[in-house]
């Protein structure tokens, strides 16, 4: 093959794009290059090897790049979140690496010359589990993350999981519905209501567990209801009691502010305010959340009946 640069790294580019950022030497050779030519693009930083005889792109993000180098791929946890799937937090504090069954010659992952056993490093979790679908590339797929999940997250954090994975909001569902299917076969019996409970159109954690909270206290709770063309709050209560759960991401900023209090005047005009309450109150002081969504909820339904009766 030529030696032109330009043509080695398009051609190492096309064969790390058909595997998702990681591939084997061999597969590089099957394109036609040589392991010096290989060797070269690493050493100008165009490829990253995490271990002997392994490439990846060196836009992988480090998480995948120290699965890989263990000898599996980034798993649980850890995969989910860089799928975009919501999970708990402080969940990144370890590195979650999925190995397939009879996996050897198992490295650190921060060093492919260390031997490692599973006690190795305290950070790194091991996931011996059979997978479901194939590795794409450095992570395995959304499917097989839920699954890893359900052993290692609290049952509202993996329905939290599900609904961030099937949601639309933002993009196509990462677990289309028949994936959605194959999960809930594939769980633990005593697992399957995380499928059964989950929404798609709860578009945060924090919205997920005030759903959940408020339908085991029989609250009334639609998840992103349409109120008005212009205005779909995070959930409605009874069709006319407005609950906001604020993110910092999404509700910080002067932009956010001003959306926000529009919003407000929007729904003050059929008379009545929504609630709002932060991500972390959601997640972390659920119960305070829910019961003040009950005391509004009955307090505006007793008013309701009395105007009724009146």
């Amino acid at each position: 093959m030529t030696t032109d640069r330009t043509l080695l790294v398009r051609t190492a580019r096309g064969v790390l794009a058909q595997h998702r950022g990681v591939a084997h030497l061999q597969r590089f050779v099957e394109a036609g290059m040589t392991p010096m030519q290989v060797a070269h693009l690493r050493h100008l930083g165009a490829l990253a090897r995490p271990r002997i005889g392994w490439y990846a792109d060196p836009a992988v993000p480090e998480p995948g790049i120290r699965a890989v180098r263990v000898g599996g791929a980034l798993g649980c946890t850890a995969a989910a979140a860089s799928w975009g799937i919501v999970v708990p937090e402080h969940a990144e504090q370890h590195l979650e690496v999925s190995i397939a069954p009879g996996t050897t010659r198992l490295r650190r992952s921060t060093d492919a010359s260390r031997r490692a056993r599973a006690s190795s490093e305290p950070a790194v979790r091991w996931h011996w589990e059979q997978r479901t679908d194939p590795v794409v590339g450095w992570r395995v797929s959304p499917l097989d993350a839920l699954l890893q999940m359900a052993a290692c997250v609290e049952w509202r954090w993996l329905v939290a999981a599900i609904d961030s994975a099937r949601c639309t909001a933002q993009h196509p569902p990462l677990l289309p519905e028949v994936d959605v299917r194959r999960l809930r076969e594939l769980l633990p019996e005593h697992l399957r209501s995380a499928v059964d409970r989950s929404d798609p159109r709860s578009e945060t954690s924090g919205e997920t567990m005030v759903r959940l909270a408020c339908e085991d206290a029989g609250i009334p709770f639609v998840p992103n209801a349409r109120v008005t063309s212009a205005y779909r709050p995070d959930g409605l209560v009874a069709g006319w009691l407005p609950v906001e759960v604020d993110g910092m991401a999404t509700h910080s900023g002067p932009e956010a502010v001003e959306r926000d209090r529009e919003k407000d005047a929007i729904i003050a005009q059929f008379g009545t305010h929504p609630l709002r309450f932060t991500q972390t109150q959601a997640v972390r002081e659920t119960a305070w959340v829910v019961e003040t969504i009950r005391r509004v909820w009955l307090r505006g339904s007793a008013g309701t009946r009395r105007h009724a009766a009146q």
